[in-house]
C-alpha cells in the first residue's frame, strides 16, 4: 500500500521508491522502454510528467503498475513443483505459504487471457471498438 509519499518509496521514507521499465511506447518494443518512476507525481518529464512520452496526459499524478504474466506463469509452475517435491518428502508444510501465495496470484493471472482494454475480439482495429462482456474479450492467450 503506498504510503510515505510518491517518491518516499511504498512503506515509508526509508524504503526505495519502485521503477517502471515496462511503460512502454505506441510501438510496444521492449527495446524502447523508458525507466521511470512508479508513482508519477508530474515533477520530472513533460508538463504531465512521464505521460508525455507515451500519450497525452490528464495532468493527474498517479500510480502506475505494469505485470509480466509470463513471469507469473513462470513462478506459479515453480511454486507447483515445489509444492509436489515437498510432499513427496512429507515437507508440505514448509511450502504451505508460498503455494497459497501463488494460487491467488493465479487467480489474477486469468486477466492476462483477456484483451488489455477488455474489448471485443474480432476484426475490429479502431479506438471505437465495443467493450467486451463474459468472455467476449477473452482470446485465451498468455497476454
Amino acid at each position: 500500500t503506498p504510503s510515505g509519499g510518491c517518491e518516499l518509496g511504498p512503506g515509508s521514507a526509508n524504503t526505495p521508491s519502485f521503477i517502471n521499465t515496462f511503460q512502454r511506447g505506441a510501438q510496444e518494443s521492449v527495446w524502447e522502454t523508458i525507466p521511470q518512476p512508479t508513482c508519477d507525481n508530474l515533477k520530472y518529464g513533460g508538463p504531465n510528467g512521464y505521460l508525455d512520452l507515451f500519450i497525452a496526459g490528464s495532468g493527474t499524478p498517479q500510480w502506475k503498475y505494469t505485470d509480466a504474466p509470463d513471469a507469473d506463469a513462470r513462478a506459479i509452475q515453480a511454486a507447483y513443483w515445489a509444492d509436489t517435491w515437498a510432499k513427496a518428502q512429507g515437507k508440505g508444510s514448509q511450502v504451505a505459504t508460498t503455494v497459497v501465495k501463488a494460487g491467488k496470484m493465479g487467480d489474477y493471472l486469468r486477466y492476462s487471457f483477456f484483451d488489455k482494454y477488455f474489448k471485443q475480439i474480432g476484426n475490429c482495429t479502431s479506438p471505437s471498438c465495443p467493450a467486451g462482456s463474459d468472455k467476449s474479450s477473452e482470446h485465451y492467450l498468455l497476454s
